[in-house]
């Protein structure tokens, strides 16, 4: 069985739109330029045209014109370290630069009458004319040697590293006319030249000189004769011992050190043995 809808009909839609009416925009007009002006106005532009790229062309010309120059007055600095200054003006009279000495230094490296430095350094481009600066060497320092004699020799060990030397030997020997501990010679001498880290040698007094005894026999002494003569003759007492020994009397001396006949010094100590 077919079955029929039937819609309802609709009428045509109009649309009514309002009419756009044709826009004209006038411009201002300009009246156009005689002929004797435009010809004026073009030869302005021409004129100006050609000044503008004239100007353009001598720029540009003087610029290379000026890097060329410079380039043909550029000369590289030589290194002149080590020279005298008599072998440095041979070597920049190519290059036309002038030598000029500001400063004089000491330098154990550089031997004295040499060049120790300069500016600019070597191979830097400079004109043709440039003073190069330099400082020539005075070689090492040269030091006197300080007079040590007399002094204390603990305090000129300071004295010389602090003026720049090295102590030296030390030796030691009698002396009765200079104190104990003091200088009596030195090498090298006063006031001699010499180079930075110099050794310097002394000869140190240790004082009058000790007479030196033979250690006598004092066994059989009595103890009280014993220590007189040690005292009297500058020596010192040490322990004194008591044994008991058969045959020998009491308060005797029975032993002893120093041994008899060792070589002994005023101020030694003595060791003795009493019998009881």
């Amino acid at each position: 069985m077919k079955i029929r809808l039937k819609l309802p009909a609709f009428d045509k839609v109009r649309l009514n739109l309002p009419a756009l009416k044709k826009i004209r925009l006038r411009l201002p007009t300009f009246p156009k330029p005689s002929g004797r002006w435009s010809r004026i106005l073009t030869d302005v532009v021409w004129v100006g045209g050609g000044l503008m790229l004239a100007g353009i062309a001598f720029v540009v010309s003087f610029f290379i014109a000026m890097r060329v120059e410079m380039r043909s007055t550029e000369v590289r600095v030589p290194d002149l370290t080590g020279m005298t200054l008599e072998a440095a003006s041979r070597e920049v009279a190519a290059q036309e630069l002038v030598l000029q000495v500001v400063d004089q230094r000491n330098d154990p490296a550089i031997p004295s009458g040499r060049i120790l430095q300069q500016a600019p350094p070597a191979d830097v481009s400079v004109r043709r004319g440039r003073k190069i600066k330099l400082v020539m060497s005075l070689g090492g320092k040269v030091l006197n040697v300080p007079n040590l004699v007399g002094q204390a020799a603990r305090t000129v060990e300071i004295e010389l590293r602090q003026e720049g030397f090295v102590p030296g030997d030390e030796a030691r020997i009698a002396s009765a006319g200079v104190p104990t501990g003091a200088v009596i010679a030195q090498v090298p001498q006063p006031d001699t030249p010499a180079v930075p880290a110099s050794r310097v040698h002394r000869l140190v007094s240790t004082g009058a000189e000790i007479p030196v005894w033979i250690m006598p026999d004092l066994i059989g002494m009595d103890r009280a004769a014993a220590e007189a003569w040690l005292a009297r003759n500058g020596f010192r007492r040490g322990a004194v011992r008591r044994v008991s020994m058969s045959g020998r009397r009491s308060g005797r001396v029975v032993g002893q050190l120093p041994l008899p006949g060792y070589p002994v010094r005023s101020n030694d100590v003595v060791d003795l043995t009493i019998a009881q």
